[in-house]
């Protein structure tokens, strides 16, 4: 739901990756609302994202991620994760301040998604919670969108 009158937000969080396409989107949104802290996301995955998120937040505040929506989908499946394991504090309002979703985001957004899906817990310090086989498949599609 969206509407023509959006309030403030505490954060507007910015992952790294796709720059030209976030920081087109940064922009636009910036000249539509106040915006409290910009912060870059640069873990080395969504996972490690959310684990310094978790530690900077306090509960309450609401945050947008400037991405395409299938990865949004993706922090929202980790926040829920790690807030069952009180790794994240709860009363988190989240919003997509999305970005167009180009076929290859898509595609890559699916597999993190499933990804995410299939796996019930969050380790944020090392990745063998990961389910082998998706990480063959997303590791093979990344090289076939890169060719």
């Amino acid at each position: 739901m969206k509407s023509k009158n959006k309030k403030e937000l505490d954060y507007l969080l910015i992952p790294t990756g796709w720059k030209k396409q976030r920081e087109k989107r940064t922009l636009e949104e910036l000249s539509k609302r106040k915006v409290k802290n910009i912060l870059v996301l640069n873990g080395h995955d969504s996972e490690e994202d959310i684990l310094y998120l978790g530690k900077r937040l306090n509960g309450g505040e609401k945050i947008g991620f400037v991405t395409f929506p299938l990865h949004y989908q993706e922090y929202k499946e980790l926040i829920k994760k790690a807030q069952k394991d009180k790794k994240f504090p709860k009363k988190i309002k989240t919003e997509n301040i999305a970005t167009p979703q180009t076929i290859r985001q898509s595609i890559y957004g699916m597999l993190g998604l499933l990804e995410e899906r299939i796996d019930k817990k969050i380790n944020y310090v090392n990745e063998e919670h990961k389910n082998r086989f998706i990480e063959k498949i997303k590791s093979f599609v990344i090289k076939l969108l890169k060719s």
